[in-house]
């Protein structure tokens, strides 16, 4: 197929997928945040000297109410189904990596906070409708926390990667739960509002840049128990949020979920790294070739071939996980732990392949990509940032289900054996 009928097959698959939407009756967000995918392109720059989204980046989500699609419905939200969640981050990393990751980290923050507090946190930290956003690190770097009447103080903390707490009015941060003598009794994740939060601003990174995902720290901040979610309970899918269990979404395990959604913003760059290739093989020759341009060479096909087919491939996995999660949310019965490793493994796999295919992409985009503002030079820092996130690691989690498949305890306290 010749490119621009690629292009026209690609725009015609949006198309289609927007009529899609419109028959099941869904918030069609998806074809919003295709329309601003112009825009972020245009403000990358700008995004990257920031280390944060600009002010017109987060005004044009809202308005598109990006933010809205983990939000759940009795509080105005669109509670946009998992698929829905896919399409429109793999659109706006079409635009910006560091914009879908950002989106795609504050909507999995509020898809916790929805899910891990009773009604009467919800019914306060969801007041400020459209406007709520909060973003999550659940794992400190070092954290002291001592037990008070009615909750705990934080006297000491430090989280790294916070990515969209720029942006965020509340922050979810992972704390170890104590009794009155300070023994550590298990972990939880407590539910803070920004502006009690210090945010050090040192992230200056070769990728991502406009993510935000600065350090932060807490010092002496007390939290109610009300606003402190105890892991052990998420990690069994026993969610606090009993108002919202007839709701399959808010259901979902939390760490196949959350893994799953880490590469949604992936897809959407490698679809900009593809987009980005084929918009130049036609311009530009080989180097040392007689090939005037690089889109007569059979290398540059058999290279469009096996980049494409391993995004395609990696969407696919992601597909597949959606659908398994949202059977799993659907049911009776609670996902085995196996299949939880697993979900985790094919999310770090998926992950691995987009990387491969990006940086393919981009070895074969002459001596142009090296230029520091080349738009592939940006796609492919911002894949590899993403790519080495700790829930990513490929051999991480390919040991991780080989433990399982051969009978050994997980080496994780993210996977526990479940309790009837």
């Amino acid at each position: 197929m010749s490119k621009s009928g690629m292009l026209k097959s690609s725009g015609a698959a949006r198309a289609m997928h927007s009529t899609l939407l419109v028959d099941r009756g869904d918030k069609d967000v998806v074809a919003a945040a295709a329309a601003l995918v112009p825009a972020l392109r245009s403000r990358a720059a700008q995004t990257d000297a920031l280390s944060k989204l600009p002010d017109e980046t987060i005004a044009d989500f809202q308005k598109a109410r990006l933010f809205d699609m983990m939000v759940p419905a009795i509080y105005g939200g669109l509670q946009s189904p998992l698929e829905t969640f896919l399409d429109a981050l793999m659109e706006i990393g079409r635009g910006d990596g560091s914009a879908a990751w950002t989106l795609g980290l504050i909507s999995t923050g509020t898809w916790m906070s929805a899910a891990m507090y009773p009604k009467h946190v919800t019914d306060q930290v969801f007041a400020q409708g459209a406007n709520f956003r909060t973003a999550s690190a659940l794992a400190p770097r070092k954290a002291k926390t001592r037990r008070v009447a009615d909750g705990y103080v934080i006297e000491d903390g430090l989280w790294m990667y916070n990515s969209g707490v720029y942006h965020a009015q509340w922050d979810q941060l992972g704390i170890p739960l104590v009794n009155d003598a300070g023994e550590v009794i298990g972990r939880g994740a407590a539910l803070i509002p920004v502006s009690e939060v210090n945010l050090l601003n040192d992230w200056d990174t070769i990728g991502l840049r406009g993510s935000g995902s600065t350090s932060v720290s807490v010092k002496d901040v007390f939290v109610p128990d009300e606003r402190i979610s105890s892991m052990s309970r998420t990690l069994q899918d026993d969610y606090a949020a009993v108002h919202l269990r007839s709701e399959a979404i808010y259901r979902m395990p939390m760490v196949p979920a959350l893994a799953t959604r880490l590469v949604c913003p992936l897809l959407g760059m490698a679809k900009a790294a593809v987009e980005l290739f084929m918009d130049k093989i036609g311009t530009r020759g080989i180097a040392f070739t007689n090939y005037e341009k690089q889109g007569e060479a059979t290398v540059t096909h058999l290279q469009i071939g096996e980049a494409t087919a391993k995004i395609d491939a990696a969407e696919s996995i992601i597909r597949n996980s959606i659908r398994l999660l949202d059977e799993c949310a659907a049911g009776t019965e609670r996902m085995c732990v196996q299949q939880r490793a697993r979900l985790w493994r094919d999310a770090a796999l998926a992950s691995r392949m987009i990387w491969e295919a990006v940086d393919m992409l981009a070895g074969a985009s002459g001596t142009a990509f090296i230029n520091r503002n080349a738009p592939m030079n940006r796609v492919w820092h911002d894949v590899r940032v993403a790519y080495m996130h700790g829930a990513l690691h490929a051999s991480t989690f390919f040991e991780l289900y080989g433990r399982l498949s051969t009978g050994k305890p997980p080496n994780t306290f993210l996977l526990p054996e479940l309790i009837n």
